[in-house]
């Protein structure tokens, strides 16, 4: 059976150009011509056409689609070779879009949450998104000891109130007050501050940062670098 271009291309469901276009680039060829004129394509063609798509739409390039139709019996394992060339060049590009994914939602929150972003230098977002990833570790760090120091205390007070054994609350106690110590040691060593109108990160001095009125996520300070006076930002600190 011969089909007309048209009729190949709505076989197929493509448009008469596109099968124009393969046939003008040496990909799909004609059985015969009409006595019009007309190019005529028999079931080998009509097959070529519907390879020549499903190719197109795995992203081969036409280069690469012209040498596995000229490959006969070696097509198969051409194209398994193709394909696994592919496979890792979309694996990799997925995780590159996967990063710059991560990248915009970050941007958006520290957008929406009001931060400054630098004006003078480029814009690392990943580096945002790791600082935010080591301080997520660091927060999880310190709430298990504090959990484990908050249980201990109150099971020294309990021993001591209810059942009278006093010894493991007058050891128990100077080594939550201990911990303590070593979690707020650890707290201002790790983290620092970015101001939330010039956007340049800054240390201020522990005693500031323990007595400065904060939220869950920020602490009110003076900027040393613009004067700015507002809640700023935790975050993984590098100075």
């Amino acid at each position: 059976m011969s089909y007309t271009t048209g009729e190949i291309a709505k076989l197929c469901g493509v448009s008469v150009r596109t099968v124009q276009f393969y046939d003008g680039k040496g990909l799909l060829k004609p059985e015969s011509l009409s006595e019009g004129g007309r190019r005529l394509y028999d079931e080998n063609g009509l097959k070529t056409l519907q390879t020549i798509y499903m190719y197109k739409n795995l992203g081969l390039s036409l280069t690469e689609i012209g040498n596995l139709l000229s490959d006969g019996l070696d097509a198969d394992g051409s194209l398994l070779n193709v394909l696994s060339v592919k496979e890792i060049a979309l694996k990799n590009e997925l995780e590159e879009n996967k990063v710059r994914l991560d990248g915009i939602r970050a941007l958006k929150k520290h957008i929406s949450e009001g931060r400054a972003i630098p004006a003078e230098k480029f814009y690392d977002i990943r580096t945002v998104m790791e600082k935010n990833r080591k301080l997520r570790l660091l927060y999880a760090i310190m709430g298990a000891i504090a959990v484990v120091s908050v249980i201990a205390e109150i099971s020294f007070i309990v021993l001591w109130a209810v059942l009278g054994i006093w010894l493991p609350f007058a050891i128990g106690m100077p080594c939550v007050c201990v911990s303590m110590a070593v979690l707020t040691a650890m707290y201002y060593k790790n983290v620092s501050f970015v101001c939330r109108e010039c956007g340049k990160e800054f240390k201020p001095s522990l005693a500031k940062v323990f007595f400065a009125p904060h939220t869950p996520r920020t602490r009110r300070f003076r900027c040393p670098h613009c004067g700015c006076k507002r809640y700023h930002y935790e975050t993984f600190g590098d100075i």
